[in-house]
């Protein structure tokens, strides 16, 4: 696992560089962002400060009787309420929507402070001592709440001024590790740069001394050094190429006569035996070839199991159903190769071709035309394929659809198809169904089955000659003809 993480950040470095350097960038300016957001916070806490000291300052005069001190005019008190006001519009673009619970206590604090200054202005107009005395202890008690609003306020700019310098310490910490990361990164490359040139150095070396030495050629001594400096260039594919044609040239060294190739006509002095050791030699070389490529023949293993005969279960069915094909007016029509055997039961192998056969039925008596339904059945390499068609209406398309994994199998497909189609995937067989067209109208269905045949293949050259690749040709030009 380690291994593959070193092997990915190594083919990714470049990516990541990138990366990186776009995280450094970002970095920076979300840290300046938030020193201008700090800055805001200060200039708001300073602000207000200032703005407060003014209502303490009226509040001061107030206490002492001074009647003709400024601070308790209405022009210096208008002045307050509008440096809070300020204070308020700047919190606002400062914080925006973010900060809700920090405006309410703000807009509480400047409504509470132009209440207090309406009762400063009405007890400097009275004139009983008695009253003033009551408007005075009440000022001192709404100044109280004045002050705890105040630090209300204070304290949550205190609080997010303290978030945002956390946040700040954090793209701090992380702008310093990306500024140590990009380095590395270079470093790394550079030093990888280095080894590569070192090794392909080395390389070289190695084979300025094989071609220097007087010694005889040691095939995979070259081939070793080949390799090596292809897969350390990352050149996989043409090391293996150079594998693979190492290992047939180290089989069958080149002869001067290099024109001459093999052709599939044999001579008369050619034995039977010669033939085979030649097909041998071939088997045997293609082993060789596969190895190198880290792939392995995979042979097939002999079948024991029950074996069906086509022409037998065909011609079994087709009688047990003369009767009823007479009386529907349908002709049927075999072409069946001789001695096809498949793997699987003869019964189950009955029963699929008689459902086949009475769905072909079917569709022929939809069809006012003589119906006529055919049947072959061929071998191709290592299957065996029954072709049944018919001149029937053909298959809806609901049925098509279903086959085909569109539509649900169950409500379009008749339960006699379903019971020939397992049967037939129980034997590792397949079944398809189409329809048949003549000028774009649909005349009929086709259904074709496939088993795996029942008979061994053994696999032999028929016959080898040498000859020139124009004599070849011209044999295999006649042979075509």
């Amino acid at each position: 696992m380690k291994h593959e993480i070193k092997n990915w950040l190594r083919s990714k470095k470049a990516v990541i560089g990138i990366g990186a350097t776009a995280l450094l960038i970002t970095t920076g300016v979300f840290q300046h962002k938030l020193n201008v957001k700090i800055s805001n916070i200060s200039y708001l806490k300073s602000n207000l400060a200032t703005c407060f000291s003014r209502v303490n300052q009226s509040y001061t005069a107030k206490v002492i009787g001074d009647a003709n001190s400024m601070y308790l005019e209405t022009g210096f008190m208008k002045t307050t309420e509008e440096c809070l006001s300020e204070v308020n519009t700047f919190s606002q673009e400062v914080f925006a929507s973010s900060a809700v619970k920090l405006g309410q206590a703000l807009n509480a604090l400047i409504s509470d402070i132009h209440w207090f200054h309406e009762r400063v202005e009405e007890s400097s107009s009275s004139f009983s001592d008695k009253d003033a005395e009551v408007i005075l202890s009440n000022l001192s008690d709404r100044f109280e709440k004045l002050e705890m609003k105040y630090d209300n306020v204070d304290g949550e700019l205190i609080s997010k001024e303290g978030s945002i310098s956390l946040s700040k310490s954090n793209l701090t910490i992380f702008l310093i590790t990306l500024c140590f990361i990009a380095p590395l990164l270079l470093l790394w490359d550079f030093a990888q740069r280095r080894t590569l040139e070192q090794r392909n150095k080395y390389a070289e070396d190695e084979a300025r001394k094989r071609m220097e030495s007087t010694e005889a050629i040691a095939h995979n001594e070259v081939a070793t050094i080949i390799k090596d400096a292809l897969e350390q260039n990352k050149l996989v594919y043409c090391s293996k190429l150079f594998t693979q044609y190492h290992t047939l040239s180290a089989l069958n060294p080149l002869k001067e006569d290099s024109t001459r190739i093999q052709a599939m006509v044999t001579p008369e002095n050619l034995t039977e035996q010669a033939i085979d050791d030649i097909w041998n030699q071939s088997e045997s070389d293609d082993s060789l070839v596969l190895s190198a490529e880290g792939e392995t023949r995979v042979e097939e293993e002999s079948y024991s199991g029950a074996v069906a005969q086509i022409d037998k279960s065909l011609t079994k069915v087709v009688n047990h159903l003369s009767n009823k094909l007479l009386a529907e007016g349908v002709i049927i029509d075999l072409d069946i190769a001789e001695d096809l055997t498949v793997r699987g039961e003869d019964e189950a192998l009955e029963q699929v071709v008689y459902n086949v056969i009475m769905n072909a039925v079917k569709n022929c008596q939809q069809n006012d035309e003589t119906g006529r339904v055919s049947i072959s059945a061929k071998r191709v390499g290592t299957s065996v394929i029954i072709n049944l068609t018919d001149s029937g209406l053909g298959f809806s398309k609901d049925f098509l659809s279903a086959v085909n994994g569109l539509a649900d199998l169950d409500e379009h497909m008749p339960l006699s198809l379903q019971i020939s189609r397992e049967l037939l995937e129980d034997a590792g067989g397949d079944i398809s169904f189409e329809n048949t067209y003549r000028a774009g109208e649909v005349c009929g269905s086709k259904v074709q089955i496939v088993m795996r045949s029942a008979e061994a293949q053994s696999k032999r050259v028929a016959s080898v000659q040498s000859g020139t690749k124009k004599e070849i040709l011209e044999a295999m030009k006649q042979q075509t003809i």
